[in-house]
């Protein structure tokens, strides 16, 4: 007895399938919903696109597959980015040496690590809000002020 199972694939729209086109070039799902969609409001695109990528993750993901970008592949990336160094030059002197030598260093490049940090995080979904460079301090005056009573 076969047990095979298989999925079948969603009967994508025109509109859906321009929006994909035009999201696997750019990149920009919120573009690609202005454009397809012609909405003029920004926020609207953005519900539009975050509603069809929901939508169309399955033929998104055949799309890369078939392109050769499995999990495997990203997560191997997505290592690799995690371990960015970069190449600085220092001078290096040694007690026995009569002079200044030029070297160069590998150190670790926080920034790109960052990005691909931000990057995993979006893909498992623990993406956190936006830091702001806001910091709220309460005081209370009356102390600081030594009104207190």
């Amino acid at each position: 007895m076969d047990k095979t199972i298989t999925t079948k694939e969603p009967k994508l729209t025109l509109k859906q399938k321009r929006f994909l086109k035009l999201y696997l070039e750019t990149g920009n799902g919120t573009k690609s919903a202005l454009a397809v969609y012609n909405c003029k409001d920004y926020t609207t695109a953005q519900s539009i696109a975050s509603e069809n990528l929901s939508k169309l993750k399955n033929p998104i993901k055949a799309y890369m597959e078939a392109n050769g970008l499995d999990l495997g592949r990203l997560m191997g990336v997505l290592d690799d980015g995690l371990k960015a160094n970069r190449v600085i030059s220092a001078i290096k002197t040694d007690k026995e040496a009569t002079g200044a030598t030029a070297d160069f260093i590998d150190v670790p490049d926080h920034a790109v690590r960052h990005k691909y940090l931000e990057t995993a995080s979006k893909w498992l979904g623990v993406e956190t809000s936006q830091p702001t460079n806001q910091v709220n301090i309460q005081v209370n005056a009356n102390k600081f002020f030594g009104d207190d009573k």
